[in-house]
Parts: C-alpha cells; sequence; structure tokens
C-alpha cells in the first residue's frame, strides 16, 4: 500500500511539473489570424503578429506588431505599445522591447528626455 501511495504522488509531481512547464505559455489566439505563427515542437508560440495589445512583463505589447516567446512561454520580444519604466531605464514606444528568460530586461530603445 506504501508503494502505492509513493507511486501515485510521484506520478502527481511529475505530471504537475510538465503541466506547469507550459503554464505561461500563449495561446495562439493571441495572434492575428492572417498572420504565420510560428511553434516550438512541443507546442508553445514561439512567434507571431499580434492582434490586439497584450501585456506581459508589466509592458504592453503593440497590437499588429511582431511578439516572440521563450519555449517555456515567457517573452522574449514584442513591439512596445507605451512608454515603460523597466530598471530604472525609460523605453519608447513603438520600438522593440527584449527581455532575459528570467524576465529582466534585456535591451529597449530609450526614450529621449
Amino acid at each position: 500500500m506504501k508503494r502505492i501511495r509513493i507511486f501515485v504522488f510521484g506520478f502527481l509531481l511529475l505530471t504537475g511539473a510538465l503541466l506547469c512547464t507550459n503554464a505561461f505559455a500563449a495561446d495562439p489566439s493571441i495572434c492575428n489570424a492572417d498572420a504565420n505563427i510560428e511553434f516550438y515542437e512541443n507546442g508553445p508560440v514561439k512567434t507571431c503578429t499580434l492582434k490586439d495589445p497584450y501585456d506581459a512583463n508589466n509592458i504592453t505589447c503593440k497590437g499588429s506588431g511582431a511578439i516572440s516567446f521563450y519555449a517555456d512561454g515567457k517573452l522574449e520580444a514584442c513591439m512596445l505599445y507605451e512608454e515603460a519604466a523597466i530598471s530604472g531605464i525609460r523605453c519608447k514606444p513603438d520600438a522593440l522591447i527584449s527581455f532575459f528568460n528570467d524576465g529582466k530586461l534585456k535591451s529597449c530603445t530609450k526614450q529621449e528626455h
């Protein structure tokens, strides 16, 4: 009986871990229906053109702009919808913004003072 409990518990942990891997993956419905949608082999959206503005990483990505995600579903890059201040850096709207996989700012076009 104890072995069965251990097996069931292990199975549940493994299943949960696999499901959580893509828990934050973007749904293809965020993409413009007329645009190409590129997927990772395991299913999540890799890149597409947005149909509407999209909120992620405390910023808003511009609708009709390109967006890309890491394999785990975290935002990699997009066109910034409006000015954003990240880690003390003011990023310009209508320009590319990108993030490292841990969510920290990788690059953006600085807003002129």
